[in-house]
Order: C-alpha cells, then structure tokens, then sequence
C-alpha cells in the first residue's frame, strides 16, 4: 500500500511540473488563473497522499485551508479578469 502511495505522489509531482512549465509560458491572464487553481487542487492532493501516508491531521487541516484559499484566489482574479476584460 504504502509504494501506492509514493507512486501517487510522484505522478502528483510530474503534474505540478507540467502546469507550472503551463503558467510560465502562457499568454493570457485567464490561463495563468486556471493553471494556479490546476496546481492548488495538486497541492491539496499531495497534502491528502501525505496524510495517508503518514496518518497525520495536520496534513488534512492544511488541505482544507488550501483549498479555501484557492478558493477566495479564483474567486478574486476571474472578477479581476470580468471587471479589466484581459
């Protein structure tokens, strides 16, 4: 179970290098906003692996307060986006 989980995790990370080679190369703002919410969202999923592997709370606490943060971020940058039409 637990080379399962390394196995998760190391895809987690080729991921999180794909979409971060994905907001470096982009041209507009709205796929740089999509691109960082994409990471966020493998952020909290690594943060879950971690707390599977290590049965640790702290992991699940940072996993939700991530995800309320990438939550108020999207929020925020698509009315940027709506209010500037970028």
């Amino acid at each position: 179970m637990n080379n399962v989980l390394i196995v998760f995790l190391a895809v987690l990370v080729m991921s999180a290098v794909v979409t971060t080679a994905r907001i470096v190369w982009s041209r507009t703002l709205a796929t740089r906003a999509v691109s960082f919410d994409v990471l966020t969202s493998i952020m909290i999923c690594g943060f879950l692996v971690s707390a599977a592997i290590t049965g640790d709370g702290l992991y699940l606490d940072l996993a939700v307060v991530l995800g309320l943060l990438g939550f108020l971020t999207a929020v925020t940058v698509s009315r940027f986006i709506e209010r500037t039409g970028k």
